[in-house]
């Protein structure tokens, strides 16, 4: 049985009572007054209470009906309720997965369209860069070409007797003997140097213009220190030596300067007179 019909039975219980000793004054009747209810309070009791009980039992399947109708009701709620926060939690998730979807591809788009941003102001640098360059390349070449022809406008007019052997211009003389100083001075009164070679190919080509077992005096010397050799011309060290063998022997003090013979290089005396090759350029 239910609070409601618990609460219901106690409310009749109360009513039939007072109903029963109100009828009983009307009457003059007299009234029985309980001293101990539980003994005194039996089939009195139970006949007045009859009636109301029969009303209880033939309505208990009816509010027992009526409870579970209205359990039944409310589980309905229950289930309906629940159901649309299911559905809500559904729309939920759909929406947060249409943003995030939406906010990637968002993203997405703007990392593209920065991309090609960046593409296109790196292009743009780049063609900038190239632009300079190909300026500055331009600006090189024509520097170049300045300097070309002012070598040209500035070189020195070849003196008469040089012949070119290789690359340079040289006077070999054959006929006429010098020592060194004299040397040096006859070159530089012909418009150039007591010659230093350069370099093998240079040394050969000369060697094939050489008379015989004749020694050639070269613009090279080791005065200012044994063993370091300097060129007359340049005032740094030989670029190039090919000393014959067993040299270079100092058989005595003055042989200090270098001359050609035979292919081969050796050092002579400097006082001692030679044939001699003259360079044109410096």
């Amino acid at each position: 049985m239910s609070k409601s019909t618990n609460v219901f039975f106690y409310v009749l219980v109360v009513m039939v009572l007072n109903v029963s000793l109100a009828i009983s004054k009307e009457s003059g009747r007299n009234i029985c007054l309980l001293q101990d209810p539980p003994n005194q309070c039996g089939e009195f009791c139970l006949t007045a209470l009859m009636p109301l009980i029969d009303h209880i039992a033939k309505h208990q399947d009816q509010w027992k009906t009526c409870d579970n109708v209205k359990l039944n009701e409310t589980q309905a709620k229950l289930e309906r309720i629940e159901g649309q926060q299911t559905a809500i939690k559904i729309q939920i998730e759909n929406q947060e997965t249409s943003l995030k979807e939406s906010w990637k591809k968002i993203i997405s788009e703007g990392f593209q369209v920065s991309r090609e941003k960046m593409e296109v102001q790196l292009q743009a640098r780049q063609m900038k860069m190239e632009g300079k360059l190909s300026a500055i390349q331009e600006t090189l070449t024509s520097i170049k070409m300045s300097l070309e022809t002012l070598k040209l406008n500035t070189r020195k007019t070849i003196p008469s007797k040089f012949e070119q052997i290789g690359s340079r211009y040289f006077y070999i003389e054959d006929n006429q003997k010098q020592n060194w100083t004299s040397a040096i001075t006859t070159c530089n009164q012909m418009g150039g140097q007591l010659a230093t070679i350069q370099n093998e190919r240079e040394f050969n080509a000369i060697s094939g213009k050489l008379l015989p077992n004749i020694s050639y005096m070269l613009g090279i010397n080791d005065l200012a220190k044994k063993g370091v050799f300097i060129s007359e011309s340049s005032g740094k060290n030989a670029p190039f030596l090919k000393w014959k063998p067993g040299e270079p022997n100092y058989a005595h003090p003055d042989q200090r300067c270098v001359t050609m013979h035979n292919g081969g290089m050796w050092v002579d005396g400097c006082t001692a007179f030679h044939n001699f090759i003259c360079q044109a350029d410096e």
